[in-house]
């Protein structure tokens, strides 16, 4: 394994509105899909926070970094699914690792997924990020699916290539999704619009700037009572909506104190807390030490 050399500088936020603006090394970029053959020539990774949905197919040797400050390691044969608004940093690669990277917007997943965009969001936004290892009968298909997006990719002047890439991509999320472990409670025959509302949930959860807000505004804004959201999420996650908006809060949270240089009070301002007071409580309930111990615990 070789370490990549870590830029110090600040931490790096990338969208995939601007993907295409920030990298040189992007084979196919359409506003909503975002493809990179390899990272392996990659030898200066500074830290980055990314506000995207992403696929990582492992096609040989290995990967370790950093997830969220969770160490996680990505083998030959795996594929790495990812919401958005994580922090990658900290890699080791062996020196025969290679992947396939896709950068998927919130739009196109929902866009190509239609009525199974659940089973990607319950595996997905619930984990933050999912490894799954594919069996050995799948890791050729897989293998042919890049092959197919790699030759698009080299014939981007055809009619179409929009529209065929798509299609290819949206063949392979069908078959990931095949492979999403699926809570035993949700029935195939569920009415689509709870599942629906429970989607809205999640992406606009995700979205906003701030998340610790009371079940009752989610609610409105969606036109419907708490009541009726908590039912939903405890139906098609198996938590309240409550525990989802807490686990998002945290990871911001951890995100400001750990990754950032603003002050407790500046933070706490910036998530929503009425008072530095109370946003020490939180940290110290949800976590188990105090801001400034919980920034103290990362080496930056």
């Amino acid at each position: 394994m070789r370490k990549m050399k870590k830029n110090n500088s600040i931490l790096k936020e990338i969208d995939l509105r601007d993907l295409d603006s920030k990298t040189d090394r992007l084979d196919y970029y359409d506003g909503d899909i975002a493809i990179i053959d390899n990272i392996s020539d990659l030898t200066n990774v500074a830290p980055f926070y990314a506000k995207m949905n992403f696929i990582v197919l492992c096609v040989k040797g290995k990967i370790q970094f950093n997830i969220n400050d969770l160490p996680l390691m990505l083998r030959e044969g795996e594929v790495l699914l990812s919401a958005p608004n994580v922090i990658l940093d900290n890699y080791l690669i062996s020196v025969d690792f290679a992947c396939k990277i896709l950068c998927l917007s919130d739009d196109i997943i929902q866009a190509l997924l239609g009525d199974h965009i659940d089973t990607w969001n319950l595996s997905v936004y619930n984990r933050r990020t999912y490894v799954v290892q594919l069996p050995e009968e799948d890791r050729e298909q897989f293998v042919y699916y890049y092959e197919l997006i790699k030759f698009k990719m080299e014939h981007q002047d055809r009619d179409y290539r929009t529209m065929v890439m798509q299609s290819i991509i949206k063949a392979m999320l069908y078959d990931v999704c095949s492979m999403l472990e699926k809570p035993d409670d949700i029935a195939p025959t569920c009415a689509s619009h709870g599942k629906s509302l429970f989607n809205q949930f999640l992406k606009k959860l995700s979205n906003n700037k701030i998340k610790r807000q009371p079940v009752e505004q989610y609610a409105s804004e969606m036109n419907i009572t708490p009541k009726y959201l908590s039912m939903l999420c405890i139906k098609y996650s198996g938590k309240p909506a409550s525990d989802w908006i807490a686990q998002y809060t945290k990871e911001d949270i951890r995100y400001h104190l750990c990754h950032t240089d603003l002050s407790v009070k500046e933070i706490s301002n910036k998530l929503g807390f009425t008072n530095i007071s109370f946003f020490g409580s939180y940290v110290r309930h949800h976590f188990g030490m105090s801001p400034t111990k919980l920034r103290n615990s990362v080496v930056k």
